[in-house]
């Protein structure tokens, strides 16, 4: 395949995001159609990347025979309805995080994907394309710290990037992140969420929503996992990684670039934003994309959004029961083989 033809359904701040990216740093794609339900904002995008074509329908945009591959950054509950559309056409899609709202939608797209033979969806986990936390785990499968036995993981924004409904919601679309970032440098599902407890930090919130979550994990091979998601830090923007080993530890996240020293203080800039942090890795997961396009291997795969989804779920079954769950996943398909990335 020569030149990939992209089109793009959602034309809000990630589906602008990607497309910038496909336009500006992503040689041999070109973005030829935007979707959204806002027709006038599919149209200004599509004008910004020179595109022929905007639709208010992204089903449309899927059946277009000039669309090789399609990206769904549409909001969060129409993901699986677009991504088994594109399966139908057989078409290779980027769908942004969460793959689905839904584990029945999740399943779905898995079975849905190996009765066709081939994988054909990468979901949005942009982590595994962030340099700092690839070479987190690559001194982990080189050893560095032993055998991990805990993964201490935080995610802090200024404010919820969107208003959730419950606490559920939070955990499909923020927590899902940092699941699958556990599962990532681990290379391990999760066996049993332990505990979620929670609060409410910005009271502009519903009684009962929860924008700080503590989850404590276990793996299937012994380990620990604690994570940490504020979503309401107000300080700025961070996310990062402790793994303990039995020889030692590794971090990734820690606030870094510029030191200013002035006034008695020693101070480092924290990003504002995911936008800002990622940028590097937003650009570098939609490259791989356009080449997995190519040579058939999409990386995150289909399980990886169903599994952390799973892990998601029995959270939110944690969180509102007060007690341990064990996480139900059946073996992954013989189509989504273990990959070293």
């Amino acid at each position: 395949m020569g030149e990939v033809r992209v089109g793009v359904v959602g034309a809000g701040g990630m589906g602008s995001r990607h497309a910038r990216n496909l336009v500006s740093r992503v040689p041999g794609a070109r973005v030829v159609a935007v979707a959204d339900a806002d027709v006038a904002r599919a149209r200004a995008l599509a004008a910004e990347c020179g595109a022929a074509r905007a639709y208010g329908d992204g089903r449309e945009l899927v059946a277009d025979p000039e669309v090789d591959a399609v990206v769904v950054a549409s909001p969060d509950p129409t993901h699986a309805g677009y991504v088994l559309a594109c399966l139908e056409a057989a078409k290779p899609v980027f769908c942004e995080k969460p793959l689905a709202t839904r584990l029945d939608e999740a399943r779905a797209v898995v079975q849905r994907e190996v009765a066709l033979g081939r994988r054909l969806v990468q979901v949005g986990f942009q982590r595994r394309y962030d340099p700092e936390f690839r070479a987190l785990r690559r001194a982990l499968l080189d050893g560095a710290v032993g055998r991990p036995v805990l993964y201490r993981a935080w995610h802090r924004n200024v404010r919820a990037a969107f208003a959730p409904d419950s606490s559920a919601a939070v955990l499909v679309n923020a927590a899902i992140h940092d699941l699958d970032e556990v599962r990532w440098l681990s290379g391990q599902e999760v066996d049993v969420v332990h505990s979620v407890v929670g609060c409410r930090v910005d009271s502009s919130l519903a009684e009962g929503v929860y924008d700080l979550q503590l989850i404590q994990l276990g793996l299937r091979d012994g380990a620990l996992a604690l994570v940490e998601l504020n979503l309401s830090a107000a300080y700025g923007y961070e996310v990062g990684i402790e793994v303990s080993g039995d020889r030692g530890t590794v971090t990734a996240g820690l606030p870094g670039g510029v030191v200013t020293r002035a006034e008695g203080r020693c101070t480092r800039g924290v990003p504002p934003d995911w936008l800002e942090r990622f940028d590097a890795a937003y650009a570098a997961e939609v490259a791989a994309w356009v080449d997995h396009v190519r040579r058939g291997q999409p990386w995150p795969s289909a399980w990886d959004g169903y599994a952390s989804l799973a892990v998601a779920e029995a959270c939110a079954e944690s969180l509102a029961t007060g007690r341990p769950v064990r996480v139900a996943l059946e073996a992954a398909p013989p189509l989504y083989g273990k990959e070293d990335r």
